[in-house]
């Protein structure tokens, strides 16, 4: 499940750069995302915070740390977190896998995209259940 593999996956070259998906983050963190953003030299006290059981993105004014407002950019692109690769693709309680309508290109996700998607995620929950236990 590597970076490359998702990005070509869910790679959205129509992105409008709403920054939607950054606004008041509640990204879960894999060791691995930290790790990897630790090695760009952000420090993991700079960027997470522990909330309700997990460690996920920080948010500073309302966005995630990452997210320059400026822009419309994030500062890690890639290499963010797996959970924001596989955004629009989102979990919700109660229904499961879906994409995330918020997202105003939501509807351009084709079935094998979502397919893919839902794989991919059931993945990332499976981590995050080993690492999180």
């Amino acid at each position: 499940m590597g970076g490359s593999y998702v990005d070509a996956i869910f790679r959205r070259k129509e992105c409008i750069y709403c920054g939607l998906c950054c606004q008041n983050t509640e990204m879960v963190l894999l060791k691995e995302d930290i790790e990897r953003l630790t090695r760009l030299g952000f420090r993991k006290e700079d960027f997470t915070v522990f909330k309700d059981g997990y460690i996920r993105l920080k948010n500073i004014d309302g966005h995630c740390f990452f997210y320059d407002p400026k822009t419309g950019l994030c500062k890690v692109y890639k290499h963010r977190p797996l959970g924001c690769r596989i955004y629009p693709v989102i979990w919700v309680e109660g229904v499961g896998a879906t994409v995330d309508d918020e997202c105003p290109l939501s509807h351009t996700i084709t079935h094998e995209e979502l397919k893919l998607g839902i794989k991919l995620l059931k993945d990332f929950l499976s981590k995050l259940k080993r690492e999180y236990a």
